[in-house]
């Protein structure tokens, strides 16, 4: 019997896939390529992301402490993360109650996404993406913040939020070679905008 986790996985699984394949032309931008893999597989990938989300909200105590961060900024990612965790569960298990298996395709995925009737919180959500990736952006501009979060390492090894740490390092990382954020930050809204009007027909 196929059980709530392995449609949260499949849901994920696809979900990757659809950006890697949505995405493909912006992957293929050289300062692109980090930032992509980290949106389509530490955002969005198959895995279980709730020692991650977990330890985030631990972790805003420390990143409060390193230069040019600012409360907003880590709010931001924190409620990303809680939206996006509350709208995957909450299709995963619409999809899970009408047993429409795991290999689903694009339009049986499409169907549950309208049937869930949650437009504006996916607008909300496409927002905060939006907004996370400017701010990140911003942040990766100060050196002294990448040195920061690298040397807290052990800190938040010590405190046992590792893996959020972790997170926000690759992301920091993944955006701090890029010149240039509006081409990127700017074709995900346009295109998912358009994508999240045309399941629901707006």
């Amino acid at each position: 019997m196929t059980t709530l986790t392995q449609y949260r996985i499949a849901l994920q699984i696809f979900q990757s896939n659809r950006l890697r394949r949505d995405y493909s032309d912006l992957a293929e931008i050289p300062q692109y390529d980090l930032v992509g893999e980290f949106f389509f597989s530490e955002m969005y990938g198959p895995r279980d992301f709730t020692a991650r989300d977990a330890g985030a909200r631990r972790l805003q105590h420390i990143l409060q402490m390193l230069p040019g961060v600012h409360v907003r900024d880590v709010e931001v990612v924190l409620e990303l993360l809680d939206l996006t965790n509350r709208l995957d569960g909450g299709l995963a298990r619409l999809m899970f109650r009408h047993n429409t298996g795991t290999d689903f395709d694009e339009a049986t995925y499409d169907y549950f996404y309208r049937l869930a009737d949650n437009y504006d919180d996916r607008l909300t959500q496409l927002k905060l993406v939006d907004t996370s990736l400017y701010n990140v952006f911003r942040l990766s501009r100060s050196q002294l913040l990448g040195i920061g979060l690298h040397r807290s390492r052990l800190v938040a090894k010590l405190a046992g939020i590792e893996v959020a740490h972790d997170f926000l390092v690759k992301g920091y990382d993944a955006v701090r070679n890029v010149t240039d954020i509006d081409h990127f930050a700017q074709t995900v809204y346009t295109r998912e905008l358009a994508r999240l009007d045309r399941i629901y027909e707006r």
